[in-house]
C-alpha cells in the first residue's frame, strides 16, 4: 500500500504563444509551473514520480496515464496473499493492495484498488461514518503530504542556488 498525490512545481514562464503558456499557468498559485504525480510508501520514500504535466491536466488523468506502474506495484505476491486484508474493494481486487488518494482521484477505483475519501453529495451532508472514514484516510495520507513538504524545501534550496 502507498499514497499518491499531485504537487505543483513552479517554473519560469514557458516560451511560446499565449495559448501554450496558459496551459502551465495556475490561477491557484499565481505562477507558471507543472504538476507531477508522486507515489509514496508508508516509510516516506517516493517509489515513483511521473513526468511533468500541464496544470490543466486533471490529477486522475495523470495517475491513469501511469496505470501500468500502479497495477504492477499493487499486485500481491504469493506470500502476501496469506496476510489479512479487510480493506475496501478486497472483493473486486483480491490480488491487489490498495493505494490511498485524495478527492481528485474519484473514480480511480474502476481501474485499480484505490481508497478515496467520500465527497459531500450536492445539497447534502456526509454521514458520521463517512466523516470518520475520511479522517482515517487523511491521517494515512499524511505520508505523501510530509514528502511534499521535504520536496518543496529541496526545490526552494535548489532554486536559490541556481539564481
Amino acid at each position: 500500500m502507498y499514497a499518491v498525490d499531485v504537487t505543483f512545481q513552479q517554473t519560469n514562464a514557458p516560451a511560446g504563444s499565449f495559448a501554450e503558456k496558459k496551459l502551465y499557468f495556475s490561477k491557484k498559485h499565481g505562477h507558471y509551473g507543472f504538476k507531477v504525480d508522486v507515489s509514496v510508501l508508508p516509510s516516506g520514500h517516493a517509489i515513483n514520480v511521473t513526468s511533468a504535466a500541464p496544470r490543466s491536466i486533471a490529477d486522475i488523468a495523470i495517475c491513469e496515464s501511469n496505470i501500468d506502474f500502479h497495477v504492477e506495484k499493487l499486485e500481491k505476491t504469493s506470500h502476501d496473499e496469506s496476510m489479512l486484508d479487510a480493506d475496501p474493494l478486497v472483493t473486486e481486487y483480491p490480488t491487489a493492495w490498495a493505494l490511498l488518494a485524495d478527492k481528485g482521484y474519484q473514480g480511480l477505483h474502476r481501474r485499480v484498488r484505490a481508497i478515496t475519501p467520500a465527497k459531500k453529495p450536492a445539497g447534502g451532508m456526509l454521514s458520521h461514518a463517512e466523516l470518520v472514514r475520511n479522517d482515517k484516510i487523511a491521517s494515512d495520507r499524511v505520508i505523501v503530504e510530509n514528502f511534499f513538504g521535504r520536496l518543496k524545501t529541496l526545490w526552494s534550496i535548489a532554486s536559490d542556488n541556481i539564481d
